[in-house]
């Protein structure tokens, strides 16, 4: 990810994993489980940070075309399609497919996954909505995307969110909703997201 700023282009990445598996008991299906932490971009001093989520499901109306799951990150959909791939309804006819993607591809700002930043970086309560088609009105009027890419790669998992946020390690240890609640109320953005949304780690996970 891309950000055009007064202080010239700001890029950032976040590589995560993804694990499939089939399972036939209790019931037969196939399992995921993703493990990462969300894009931290830092638009440097005095600007409020862009991060994209590892989630989607603050704006459902889009969910059909972005294709960006709420627990397994970007859908194969989305990926293949990407790549100039066809697409199978069997998904383990696509799963081994995508996992041989290599090399970036250029998608549009609807295919991200939620995009939010912050009042201030330490309080989880002041989360804010960035609208992925006007960051301006969030991020300042001279922030504009300068190039969002997705990419299959090999590059291990990107960690260390905890530096930037420091409060996610108590959130998860306390199952917290950003509002600092432990239940859900869907009344404000705060109360809709949690640790989860940042990361969802095996590392952090092992702490407890």
């Amino acid at each position: 990810m891309a950000v055009n700023t007064p202080d010239g282009v700001k890029r950032g990445s976040s590589v995560v994993q993804v694990t499939f598996w089939d399972v036939s008991f209790p019931a037969k299906g196939t399992m995921h489980k993703l493990d990462g932490q969300a894009l931290y971009l830092d638009l440097g001093p005095g600007m409020r940070p862009l991060i994209a989520l590892l989630t989607s499901r603050l704006h459902r109306k889009y969910d059909a075309e972005i294709r960006w799951t709420e627990e397994e990150g970007p859908g194969t959909v989305l990926m293949l399609q990407a790549y100039g791939e066809s697409w199978s309804r069997d998904l383990m006819d696509n799963l081994p497919r995508v996992a041989r993607l290599r090399g970036p591809r250029q998608i549009a700002p609807k295919d991200l996954p939620d995009l939010v930043t912050f009042a201030d970086v330490n309080d989880p309560s002041s989360v804010i909505a960035v609208d992925r088609n006007n960051v301006q009105a969030s991020l300042g009027a001279n922030i504009t995307w300068n190039e969002i890419a997705i990419e299959g790669t090999d590059d291990p998992i990107t960690k260390g969110i905890e530096q930037k946020l420091s409060w996610i390690t108590t959130y998860f240890e306390n199952n917290l909703r950003l509002d600092g609640s432990s239940l859900t109320r869907e009344e404000t953005l705060a109360n809709r997201l949690t640790w989860w949304d940042f990361e969802q780690s095996r590392d952090l996970k092992r702490n407890k």
